[in-house]
């Protein structure tokens, strides 16, 4: 006991002593990584075009404006019979948002929270370089009020309804977007001046620019009280897809004014990877009968209220289908000596199509930030 007592003191030296280690060998990493980063954004390139403010480090007060639009279209068609279709869209509204960010020399986090339109919230990462860019974004929202069209055609004419649904069970949205960019003219064009200001440009250039895309979604609605909207969807009551785009294009950015830079970049694609899953769902009540049986055997007798209960009972995959898509961007902005304030729209489309029909996700926002660097 005495030896133990005795080594106490020089074990928690030892112990100090390590620890100091680990201190400064985290601190020489992190310093590492800070001199990467200040490296990489302004490696090869021409001072002339692009300027390395003094203040590496930003936080911004961002709110932004958008839609985010999602049609399903269910086919009801039978050959030499009839001809139909039902269509439901939705949206999130003219959705308001705010939210804030903070990073270092382009390298940051942001997250907003919607104000009006709904109850989803956006999860951002940014990574920008000299010659590249990254950008990630999660989102989600919820939609209670779909327009369902309906249309038929046979012999005997065409028949076209519109109705507005309202859902105690709301349908819910969430995807997550990834997309990186290669700037051959990363000299004298930068992609950083334009969308985090972690860089300037200070005369007028453009690019011709690579990028890579990856979109994945999910749209539920097999919630149990929405059982009319899974029998209109065909029993649809649940989609997954995810697309993989590669493609190439143009970036221009245009500075009128010491300090005022207007960038636009558009670039067609290839959706290389695209594939969907579709989940189909059975809705029966307490006695065990589907919505079928329970109209056709006793739907005016019932003498009690009924329990509908959806019930996953099949998923499909489709087939990789090759499509195109796009990606537009444009943005506004000014810079001073310790702050900036930017404008900046972006719109993206997606398609899906499977045997039980097709679809489209749309999404447009057009943020406004204002940034003080520190």
């Amino acid at each position: 006991m005495l030896v133990v007592l005795a080594l106490m003191p020089l074990m928690a030296l030892a112990e100090g002593g390590e620890a100091k280690k680990d201190q400064n060998f985290v601190v020489k990493g992190l310093m590492w990584v800070k001199t990467l980063i200040d490296s990489m954004a302004v490696a090869n390139v021409d001072r002339s075009y692009i300027e390395q403010p003094k203040k590496p480090w930003a936080v911004e007060v961002r709110t932004s404006a958008g839609q985010s639009s999602l049609s399903m279209t269910a086919d009801w068609s039978v050959e030499g019979v009839m001809d139909g279709n039902v269509t439901a869209k939705t949206d999130n509204g003219f959705s308001t948002s705010l939210g804030a960010w903070i990073g270092y020399r382009g390298y940051g986090f942001g997250l907003s929270k919607e104000l009006t339109g709904g109850d989803g919230s956006t999860l951002s990462f940014g990574a920008m370089g000299g010659s590249f860019g990254i950008n990630l974004r999660i989102g989600s929202y919820h939609s209670r009020m779909p327009d369902v069209t309906s249309y038929f055609s046979d012999n005997e004419g065409v028949t076209r309804d519109v109705t507005r649904m309202e859902l105690d069970d709301p349908i819910r949205v969430r995807s997550l977007f990834l997309d990186g960019y290669y700037l051959f003219n990363g000299k004298h064009f930068s992609y950083a001046a334009a969308y985090d200001q972690s860089l300037i440009q200070r005369r007028s250039a453009g690019s011709f620019i690579a990028g890579l895309m990856y979109y994945h979604t999910s749209v539920a609605y097999d919630g149990d009280q929405n059982w009319p909207l899974l029998l209109l969807m065909n029993n649809v009551g649940k989609i997954k897809f995810t697309q993989a785009s590669a493609g190439a294009g143009y970036a221009y950015n245009w500075v009128p004014a010491r300090g005022l830079l207007v960038s636009a970049q558009v670039m067609p694609m290839l959706t290389f990877y695209n594939r969907m899953y579709t989940y189909f769902y059975e809705t029966v009540n307490q006695k065990g009968q589907t919505v079928y049986e329970w109209f056709y055997d006793d739907a005016e007798d019932d003498d009690e209220p009924l329990v509908w209960h959806a019930n996953e009972v099949e998923e499909r995959k489709t087939s990789n289908r090759v499509n195109w898509n796009f990606d537009a961007r444009l943005s506004v902005s000014y810079n001073w000596r310790s702050s900036y304030l930017r404008l900046y729209g972006h719109y993206n489309r997606f398609n899906y199509k499977n045997d039980e029909g097709d679809g489209r996700l749309s999404d447009w926002t057009v943020y406004a930030s204002y940034g003080l660097r520190f």
